[in-house]
């Protein structure tokens, strides 16, 4: 893009954001989303999303997002069910919380609170050319993010074939409450001198994908994409923690003796390929995608999504969801650390890191309202299912659920608008 090009998009871009200049004529696309996320005995989230994007000239167009979300409730520390009462110190070491015997243990404590601020510049460079340019600032309590991304999409054979090339980076800054633990070590009673250290610690991330879309005729097209992320630094989650379980004394065999703090790699790379097929039939599109994964922490994880969207009288539709998941556990994942082994080199009881499958079902119903508004309602049930007696399991901890199944509700509303 030449110097005169970039001031002419800036120019545009100044003048969207002033409400002068020729742009002035095209409205603002507002669009506005809430949604609910409620899951059983756990956490509960709020979220509310407000983008506003203005077509400007020559095909240019500039978007503004906002994103607001808050999760309450209570937050699994990766710590064991046990036949006894649990007492667990806060991570400012000021106080503490306690789990009841044979319940999940959890942070009934946990409050966060989330703002990102995003804005997009998409030129239309030429016919055949497009480019986006994005970036965004997310902000939490004990947590800040900065993120950009650059992408290229260029169209061939009268615009039934486009190629895309895109690129992104971000850099976090974790400083959660307590300062970071130090790995592995020892969880102490409140009040206690505590096993942490560094105020704040640092993580990047990086991400390239090149991809096609073709369209094959009148009423069909597929994509194909693939994706290589690195993701590195601060990588723990400073609120996670595992068991140490006794695996010796046969009178005591399975009970937990202590807490530590997880650790995981500073690196990770991830690569992911994606493929999607649409078709549009006389009475609704069918929509398939297929995605997998596979990263250096041996975690691979497959999804399969359908939905089909079916036309309603009046401009109406109904839209059927499924969704299969299924991952690996990652190389270091453990339910806990038998007492009479040493010290792994990493260590995670983060079930997000485990095995397991998943399914979403839901169903969204969109339609047109008064002065060509229009709105949308999703409804989506989720489950998760891991393996709650694993082979690994030590004396008492064979009477736990060592994977209690997740159960989520999500309900989301969505609204557009001119202005």
């Amino acid at each position: 893009m030449t110097i005169k090009r970039i001031s002419q998009s800036l120019s545009c871009a100044t003048c969207a954001l002033l409400g002068t200049g020729n742009s002035l004529a095209e409205p603002w696309d507002i669009d506005i989303g809430l949604m609910n996320y409620i899951e059983q005995d756990r956490n509960t989230g709020v979220e509310l999303l407000i983008d506003g994007t203005r077509k400007l000239s020559g095909g240019d167009s500039f978007t503004l997002g906002l994103q607001l979300d808050t999760l309450t409730g209570a937050t699994p520390n990766g710590a064991t069910p046990s036949n006894v009462a649990q007492t667990f110190t806060q991570s400012s070491g000021a106080g503490s919380y306690r789990t009841a015997a044979g319940d999940l243990p959890a942070d009934d404590t946990h409050m966060d609170t989330r703002l990102a601020v995003e804005s997009g510049y998409v030129d239309q460079h030429s016919s055949d050319l497009l480019i986006a340019y994005d970036g965004h600032v997310s902000m939490e309590f004990d947590y800040l993010s900065f993120g950009f991304a650059n992408s290229y999409q260029i169209d061939f054979d009268q615009h039934n074939t486009s190629l895309y090339l895109g690129y992104s980076g971000e850099y976090n800054r974790v400083h959660p409450i307590g300062n970071i633990p130090t790995p592995l070590a020892l969880m102490t009673p409140e009040n206690t001198l505590q096993n942490r250290g560094e105020a704040a610690k640092t993580r990047t991330a990086g991400e390239v994908s090149i991809g096609i879309t073709q369209i094959i005729d009148r009423s069909s097209l597929f994509q194909l994409r693939l994706t290589h992320s690195n993701f590195s630094g601060y990588l723990n989650d400073p609120y996670k923690i595992l068991s140490v379980i006794e695996d010796v004394d046969s009178a005591s065999l399975g009970e937990t003796l202590e807490y530590r703090f997880e650790d995981r790699p500073d690196s990770r790379d991830l690569n992911t390929v994606f493929f999607a097929y649409k078709r549009d039939l006389v009475d609704g599109i069918v929509d398939v995608s297929l995605r997998y994964s596979k990263d250096n922490w041996d975690i691979s994880a497959s999804t399969i999504d359908l939905r089909y969207r079916y036309r309603l009288a009046g401009g109406a539709y109904l839209q059927p969801h499924i969704r299969f998941y299924r991952q690996s556990e990652a190389e270091f994942f453990r339910h806990s650390l038998p007492n009479s082994e040493g010290l792994p080199e990493f260590a995670s009881a983060d079930t997000r890191l485990a095995a397991f499958d998943a399914i979403t079902l839901g169903a969204r119903y969109g339609a047109a309202i008064v002065n060509g508004n229009q709105h949308s309602f999703v409804a989506e049930f989720y489950t998760q299912d891991g393996e709650s007696n694993p082979g690994d399991a030590i004396g008492l901890q064979n009477q736990q659920d060592l994977f209690p199944r997740l159960k989520t509700l999500v309900f989301k509303y969505f609204f557009s608008t001119q202005w």
